[in-house]
């Protein structure tokens, strides 16, 4: 065996560990209930409570909610892996990783991984949720896929940016209550819940250039016979965000030594 093959199978080796140990920790009661339970509760309330009154203004809700609650999962899933990244840093298992002899992007590659999963699955659940109450893909199989890609996308983007505040803090408990203001914000100043024209003149450009909205108005092109050019303004900030996040979690990375 050549050295860059042993070097490859020795990287693959840890990445399998590390992600192993990712996904057992992200099975855990508090993490299920952030990304899975939750989203699945606020679905079923807003759905009680917003059906009937959406319907009087013309708007199918059970079509309209469910992106929005598909973007409000991959954020929780970004929270929780700040969560889970801050706990690590405390407990001194991120140094202990620097210490042993693997490949820098190993431990951040494992943790994006199965967050990439854990995102598949809770937006997943929540599809099967929205189509027991009327939601459908009217635009194709390819469409419906591309949907999930770009959820997952946002998710990993987010994921990345939260590990980035993880790794720099020491209190887990409070990384996530300084990320919950900002999460709030971005959900309800956006077009997740009702249309960008609900809100006062003054405030709907900043609605409208959200990325929050930009993530919700292409999954709601994706799942029906939307116009494409709803799609890029996602692609963009999918974009950005995810060069900017990379960046800032590699040299939080780098601090962490």
């Amino acid at each position: 065996m050549s050295t860059t093959t042993a070097v490859a199978a020795s990287g693959l080796r840890q990445f399998a560990v590390l992600a192993a140990r990712n996904l057992r920790q992200a099975r855990a009661g508090r993490s299920v209930g952030l990304t899975v339970v939750f989203p699945l509760t606020f679905f079923a309330g807003f759905m009680v409570v917003f059906q009937r009154l959406m319907s009087d203004y013309g708007i199918a809700y059970e079509q309209f909610l469910p992106p929005a609650i598909v973007v409000q999962t991959t954020a929780l899933v970004a929270m929780s892996a700040c969560y889970m990244i801050a706990g690590d840093a405390r407990s001194g298992l991120i140094s202990r990783y620097r210490t042993l002899p693997m490949s820098a992007v190993v431990v951040p590659l494992a943790r994006l991984v199965v967050d990439a999963a854990r995102a598949a699955v809770a937006v997943a659940v929540i599809l099967v949720a929205a189509v027991l109450v009327g939601f459908r893909f009217t635009a194709g199989a390819a469409r419906a896929a591309g949907f999930v890609t770009l959820a997952v996308g946002f998710a990993v983007v987010l994921a990345a940016g939260c590990a980035a505040l993880g790794l720099g803090a020491r209190d887990p408990e409070q990384v996530y209550s300084a990320l919950t203001l900002p999460y709030l914000v971005l959900t309800t100043v956006s077009t997740a819940f009702v249309p960008v024209d609900a809100f006062p003149g003054w405030l709907q450009p900043v609605v409208e250039v959200s990325p929050f909205s930009a993530q919700v108005d292409a999954l709601r092109a994706l799942s029906t016979e939307g116009a494409d050019e709803r799609v890029w303004p996602a692609l963009v900030w999918l974009l950005v965000l995810g060069l900017l996040f990379g960046v800032a979690a590699a040299r939080s990375f780098r601090r962490s030594r």
